[in-house]
């Protein structure tokens, strides 16, 4: 089944590559680059310039090398529309039910994004398996451990701010992945084609990711 496919591959690499903002020509060669280096997971935010398209052409080129997402899904309208672009999975930076019961009906994997227990319960009563904890530089790592306490059964994955610093700490605490964005897709190595250059960076990123990953971790949701 792909959507416990994408979970593995999620859970295997440790991290979700986050393009928001590559220009429409750029993606083919970025994903490239990121494949190189061993991602697995790539998702593409529907508030980027000609998203449809570009997952469309990622699923075309790279649908049997990667599993191609779309991210930044506010409404049920879009999460339909990334998934007949090819989309194999959908990230949303809320909890909306709406958009979780029609991903679930395409038999897709939904990760949304949640804030406190209440929202990660519902999320789990709806039978989500990975959930989004954003942001999560902003809600801090201790955030993450106090939710480990009383729900140390979750597939949670840290995003938003997340660095080479700080991941492993992240990665401690008991993150099952994390979504990399901006310290992953630079701008400057895309403007410049350094498609090496980023090939390495997400080599690092992985490694980091393999080398810090708390052992049991596990868990998908309740």
């Amino acid at each position: 089944m792909i959507k416990q496919q994408v979970i593995h591959a999620i859970g295997q690499t440790g991290v979700i590559a986050i393009v928001r903002g590559s220009a429409p020509e750029d993606i083919l060669p970025l994903a490239w680059a990121l494949y190189e280096g061993g991602i697995r997971v790539l998702e593409v935010t529907c508030n980027t310039r000609g998203y449809l398209a570009s997952i469309a052409a990622l699923s075309a080129e790279l649908g049997d090398k990667m599993w191609i997402g779309a991210g930044t899904v506010i409404n049920p309208i879009m999460a339909q529309l990334v998934l007949d672009a090819g989309a194999n999975f959908v990230l949303a930076p809320d909890f909306n039910p709406e958009v979780v019961r029609l991903v679930h009906e395409k038999r897709k994997l939904m990760i949304p994004a949640v804030a406190t227990p209440t929202e990660i319960l519902q999320a789990c009563r709806l039978g989500v398996d990975l959930l989004k904890l954003f942001p999560a530089n902003g809600l801090g790592l201790d955030y993450l451990k106090e939710l480990q306490g009383p729900l140390d059964n979750l597939a949670i994955i840290p995003v938003g701010g997340i660095t080479l610093d700080n991941m492993p700490d992240f990665c401690q605490a008991g993150a099952f992945a994390l979504g990399i964005g901006s310290e992953l897709i630079k701008k400057d190595l895309i403007s410049t084609g350094q498609w090496s250059e980023l090939s390495l960076l997400a080599e690092k990123f992985i490694a980091c990711f393999q080398k810090n990953k708390k052992i049991g971790n596990n868990q998908i949701c309740l």
